[in-house]
């Protein structure tokens, strides 16, 4: 923590701002969020018959479809992490409905003879071989989703529904064909950058902390660049209080250059009590359910966004392991991101010993992160 951070947390100054603990439901498998990925699924087949059977009106309703379903992508994913309902059903059928939306298009488009095969392929060899070296690293961490990423998958949808589109519409096919050869060729490109960050992610090994490399490993010094960079152009500052992690959440913000004109401080209440008298949580709430406990998180990210007077709080609490704490086995680990209009919190379980549970819950806590400044600061 920064002298003047210190300076800050008077006993005066943390007994004066109360904290109110949200209540923290369980996510339940069928919420809006996940009936909306598995709407996209089943929207599949139907745009895939009405694009077959060709006639301006079929086509018209195969664009519907097509939109609708593009519109649930950015819909379920906004409400999954605004509403706290990710679940692991989400994170996999998502990626899925995806590849199988916009996979479908390519290959229909190509059956009927509007879109070059070798364009197809170049398309979905990248996709298939992106999703293949993901699952080959993750035990190294998390690659942080890139603008890129974004702007193919943009260009993508742009490009087929222009494809579909009825040809009495009068779209010109120049226009479709070089928004098609645009989408390519950020496919490409976004994709050799991804091999490139695998490769050198996959010369780390998948445990231990470094902290001559970033804190956490390459995933989390990019998580934090991208984050500091958002949270510099948003003007925007970001305040942590961390438990298991011992600081690392706020060595790996600060790792990144530039990162004082959006870090306020950080503060580390190891101990229980220190969590009341340095956050505000509540008392009450750390005797009853101890404090590895979601809304202790909550309560957390809330204390120290207002002590150190920043935009956002991030908080992390746990077991990091080896022995387990108040009957919470090693891996237990809540998370929490607080702007002043919501607080996110996540509840995870993590494997691998006491340092791989630490690197991955840096990693974690900054991916929650990026994901609300995504939304906040689009």
């Amino acid at each position: 923590m920064t002298e003047a951070a210190a300076e800050a947390l008077t006993a005066e100054t943390l007994a004066e701002v109360p904290v109110d603990v949200p209540p923290v439901e369980q996510v339940g498998l069928v919420n809006v969020a996940n009936v909306l990925t598995v709407l996209r699924i089943c929207l599949v087949p139907v745009f895939v018959v009405c694009l077959v059977a060709g006639g301006t009106a079929w086509r018209l309703g195969a664009l519907a479809a097509f939109g609708g379903a593009s519109l649930t992508d950015f819909l379920d994913g906004q409400l999954a992490r605004k509403r706290g309902l990710v679940t692991d059903f989400g994170k996999i059928a998502d990626p899925i409905a995806d590849k199988a939306l916009i996979g479908a298009a390519l290959i229909t488009l190509s059956a009927i003879g509007e879109l070059p095969g070798w364009v197809t392929g170049l398309i979905l060899a990248r996709e298939l071989g992106i999703t293949a070296l993901r699952f080959a690293v993750i035990r190294r961490g998390v690659i942080a989703a890139s603008q890129g990423g974004k702007l193919k998958t943009l260009l993508q949808i742009i490009a087929i529904c222009l494809y579909v589109l009825p040809s009495s519409v009068g779209v010109l096919a120049v226009i479709r064909e070089v928004v098609m050869a645009a989408a390519l060729v950020v496919t490409l490109v976004t994709g050799v950058d991804y091999v490139i960050r695998a490769v050198r992610m996959s010369r780390l090994s998948p445990g231990g902390l470094r902290m001559a490399d970033g804190v956490a490993g390459s995933a989390a010094r990019e998580l934090a660049t991208e984050i500091v960079r958002l949270l510099t152009e948003a003007g925007r500052t970001v305040a942590t209080a961390e438990s298991l992690t011992g600081g690392l959440v706020a060595a790996a913000l600060t790792d990144v250059p530039g990162s004082s004109r959006a870090f306020r401080g950080g503060v580390v209440a190891y101990a229980t009590e220190l969590k009341a008298r340095l956050l505000g949580v509540d008392a009450g709430l750390l005797a009853a359910h101890g404090p590895v406990c979601a809304p202790v998180a909550a309560a957390m990210a809330e204390g120290v966004r207002q002590r150190l007077a920043a935009t956002i709080g991030v908080a992390t609490t746990g077991v990091a392991g080896p022995d387990p704490q108040d009957g919470h086995p090693p891996g237990t680990v809540h998370i929490a991101v607080s702007l002043a209009d919501d607080t996110v919190v996540r509840t995870i379980a993590l494997p691998g010993d006491r340092d791989e549970v630490r690197r991955l819950t840096v990693e974690r806590v900054l991916g929650l992160l990026l994901g609300r400044l995504r939304e906040e600061c689009p």
